[in-house]
């Protein structure tokens, strides 16, 4: 249902209370507002005696997994049973939930989807998409006020970090007077600012260097497009996770005198994925919806299901073709 947003939350809280088994689903290469939103909600459930299961398609990366506890959140491979609710969090449209995440969200009896991104085709039969929002951890907290649960600091530090991750530690343009004040509060529910950038930032192996010495060293402009890559091999060699290569699209935007940044990590032999990030106003959202995937204007992402020779030259075929 396409409701005006108050009236939505009221659906949604009024079937949350009603729900018995209710499933909580983030998307694949899970991020820090994507894992911080799905503890917060599974959490907040949790303390009205609903059986909650959280559940991802891929592995959450070392760098999140301080605002987890061990066994909370489910690999979807790993579940069999059906629930009459399912919520997809923070996934711009379905099949970012995963080939498992799918199938399960759509075998629920009842599906809710509350994302921000502005490509959300609003799938569920409940939709709370607000993509003025800087962060889907923006939308849940409200949600949970609006259960009337009690913040403590087992919700307020993922919900901090689900604010503080998708605003770039709030260098981003989307954080705005309301995120920097929800942050404030959160920070006042006990959230430590200096323990979540700590944990982000500053808490990195060995072979994360290395990665990012090589990505950088491949870093090519042509036509104000900046771009490099990183092979599943590479990662492999570095004894990372395919989840340490995110971050390599904030280091990208960075450059000078661009227009958009690419960022080409192949995952396996012939999927590779692609993250997205302009400046000036070019709308990266509307190129990766040619390959399936969306996002924000300013920062989006899809997978190319080709080798990572090919994908690189697809893509930067199609991005000499963007406008303002």
């Amino acid at each position: 249902m396409n409701l005006p947003i108050k009236m939505t939350i009221n659906e949604i809280i009024s079937h949350l209370l009603e729900a018995k088994k209710i499933l909580l689903l983030c998307h694949v290469s899970p991020d820090g507002d994507c894992i911080g939103s799905l503890v917060a909600l599974g959490r907040a459930l949790q303390r009205l005696n609903k059986d909650v299961c959280m559940a991802s398609e891929d592995k959450i990366p070392g760098s999140l997994r301080f605002i987890t506890e061990p066994g909370e959140i489910l690999l979807t491979n790993e579940i069999t049973e059906k629930f009459d609710t399912a919520v997809a969090i923070d996934s711009g449209d379905m099949q970012r939930l995963g080939l498992i995440g799918q199938e399960l969200f759509s075998k629920a009896d009842f599906r809710i989807n509350i994302d921000h991104h502005s490509s959300n085709p609003l799938y569920g039969d409940l939709n709370l998409v607000q993509p003025q929002r800087a962060a889907t951890g923006e939308i849940i907290l409200d949600l949970i006020f609006n259960l009337g649960i009690e913040i403590d600091r087992s919700l307020a530090e993922p919900l901090y970090t689900a604010i503080f991750t998708d605003t770039g530690g709030f260098r981003f343009t989307n954080t705005t007077k309301d995120t920097l004040n929800k942050a404030a509060l959160l920070v006042g529910y006990g959230a430590s600012p200096n323990l979540i950038s700590h944990e982000i930032y500053e808490n990195k192996p060995l072979g994360y260097f290395k990665m990012l010495a090589l990505a950088f060293g491949r870093f090519t402009i042509d036509e104000k497009i900046c771009y490099t890559w990183i092979s599943f091999d590479e990662m492999a060699e570095f004894g990372l996770d395919f989840e340490a290569s995110e971050e390599l699209s904030t280091f990208a935007k960075m450059l000078e005198n661009t227009k958009m940044s690419l960022v080409f990590k192949q995952k396996e032999e012939n999927l590779v994925k692609v993250s997205l990030r302009s400046q000036n106003g070019y709308d990266v959202a509307k190129l990766a919806e040619k390959f399936g995937g969306g996002g924000h204007k300013q920062a989006a992402g899809c997978t190319i299901n080709a080798p990572l020779d090919v994908a690189i030259k697809e893509m930067l075929h199609a991005a000499k073709e963007v406008d303002h």
